[in-house]
């Protein structure tokens, strides 16, 4: 069981709690690298695509911007070298399992399959809403999570970013959670901000209203699932599966449903405000 990291105060702060949290695993990823990129990275030169999306970031992203930033000196690493694994975590074609689940007059739970290395968090920014959240030690934005008024998100990257803004879109689930309480305001906010590349968010919140947003570059499109359930990017047969699995074992809730996903899974109940994952049932406060 891994015990969530504590981030709290304003968005240079949450970067320097995250980065002392995981130094020892960004550390030994950045040592990883080859001797001449950790040079040149060391050295401030970031390179033409990773001085883009850091312009991209402190434009479109500020609080992210600065977070990056304080996590780079809490964990000792070029901030060059997080913004390039920010971008390869997001958008780089994760392989991953995002469910969204209607169940019990209205009430939803989102899953999403992790895969790879991830940490729980706990985050109080300062004048916004805290929540509980999964995330990569690398990275700015939660995976999934739930905030302390009830808004659930979970987002997943397909493919890499195009030409248009080089801050991949997933990075608007945590403006989500930090700043609404209810899914129609968080829909618009998605549909309004820049952010590129291939991705959907996932948003539910406590009154049980379900709706994503499916990025393709400029383009956006709103998905209202009209059935009780809907399973995406396992692969048809193993949805198929799973969806008869979730059927017969209705109703589920959130610890039900993360047994029933296979690998490490994050499962989220927005009316509960809880997350469940690798055996932490969490909740924001």
């Amino acid at each position: 069981m891994r015990a969530p990291i504590e981030c709290e105060g304003a968005p240079r702060d949450l970067g320097l709690d995250q980065g002392r949290a995981c130094a020892d695993t960004l550390r030994a990823r950045f040592g990883a690298q080859p001797w001449r990129e950790r040079l040149w990275l060391q050295a401030g030169l970031a390179g033409a695509e990773r001085a883009r999306l850091l312009r991209d970031l402190k434009r479109h992203f500020p609080h992210q911007w600065e977070s990056l930033a304080g996590m780079a000196v809490g964990a000792r690493v070029p901030t060059g070298w997080l913004a390039q694994e920010l971008t390869r975590e997001l958008a780089g074609g994760e392989v991953a399992l995002p469910v969204a689940v209607a169940i019990d007059h209205g009430r939803v739970l989102l899953a999403r399959g992790l895969g790879g290395e991830w940490v729980a968090r706990h985050s109080r920014p300062e004048g916004l809403f805290a929540s509980v959240e999964v995330t990569r030690p690398c990275l700015t934005a939660a995976l999934a999570g739930v905030n302390e008024r009830g808004l659930a998100v979970a987002a997943v990257g397909t493919r890499d970013a195009t030409e248009r803004c080089a801050a991949p879109a997933s990075l608007l689930a945590q403006d989500c959670l930090e700043r609404f309480e209810a899914t129609p305001a968080a829909l618009e906010w998605c549909l309004g901000r820049p952010g590129d590349g291939h991705a959907t968010v996932w948003l539910a919140d406590a009154r049980g209203e379900l709706a994503g947003v499916e990025f393709a570059g400029a383009e956006r499109r709103v998905l209202r699932p009209s059935e009780g359930l809907l399973l995406s990017g396992a692969g048809a047969a193993r949805e198929e599966e799973l969806a008869k699995a979730l059927r017969e074992a209705a109703p589920l809730d959130a610890p039900a449903l993360a047994r029933r996903i296979e690998g490490d899974a994050v499962v989220l109940d927005p009316r509960e405000r809880r997350l469940v994952a690798g055996g932490l049932d969490l909740s924001p406060a």
